[in-house]
């Protein structure tokens, strides 16, 4: 008698294959998506943790509306971040332990294209010495600012370090012109504070 078992075996086998063919032909695995980019440019400002200050970054829009703390959110552009010195710097982890960030950093981000003349300032908020304000005009903070290109590659494409001297000084750091298809083009900015249009003394 002729034993069969190896060839239902081996055709239970075929089969199997053929029905995970077509799962997979029916319902193909979807890959995992890596990082979306959901910004076409980045405005950085980086200070010491170690100083307790709060520089902020000023951007005056196409629309001529400024962006800064008290307006977060112009058209393509949002104010992502506001450290504020030692009140922002240190950071609690789960223990409870806390821990001093690197570095003070504020960023905006260009969500989408919007063609036009933009300019962009660094203003000295606040300089606090012992928790206490300073009325000093040789402070020297230094403050570290880049634009950032986030498509088609990363590219760094301005840097540029300023020194704020006293609270409450405005510095025009760079203009650029953004065309439609995302070109970037830098330019001169203006000899006036861009914050002097629209920011009257020095209270939030």
């Amino acid at each position: 008698m002729i034993d069969r078992a190896p060839i239902w075996i081996g055709l239970s086998d075929l089969l199997l294959c053929v029905l995970s063919v077509v799962i997979v032909a029916v319902n193909p695995p979807t890959r995992a998506k890596g990082v979306e980019t959901k910004a076409e440019y980045l405005i950085t400002a980086e200070s010491s943790p170690l100083i307790d200050a709060d520089p902020d970054i000023h951007v005056m829009t196409p629309s001529h509306h400024p962006l800064f703390y008290g307006s977060r959110d112009v058209g393509c552009a949002k104010l992502d971040g506001d450290p504020r010195g030692f009140i922002d710097n240190k950071i609690t982890l789960a223990d409870g332990s806390k821990v001093m960030v690197e570095t003070e950093k504020e960023t905006v981000s260009l969500r989408c294209i919007e063609p036009g003349h933009w300019d962009i300032a660094e203003n000295l908020y606040a300089y606090r010495v012992n928790g206490f304000g300073s009325d000093r005009r040789d402070l020297a903070l230094k403050v570290h600012m880049e634009i950032v290109r986030l498509n088609p590659d990363v590219k760094v494409i301005w840097a540029r370090d300023v020194t704020l001297d006293w609270v409450g000084q405005t510095i025009n750091a760079v203009s650029f012109d953004l065309a439609r298809d995302g070109t970037l083009t830098l330019a001169d900015p203006p000899l006036e504070p861009i914050t002097q249009s629209y920011q009257k003394g020095n209270g939030r």
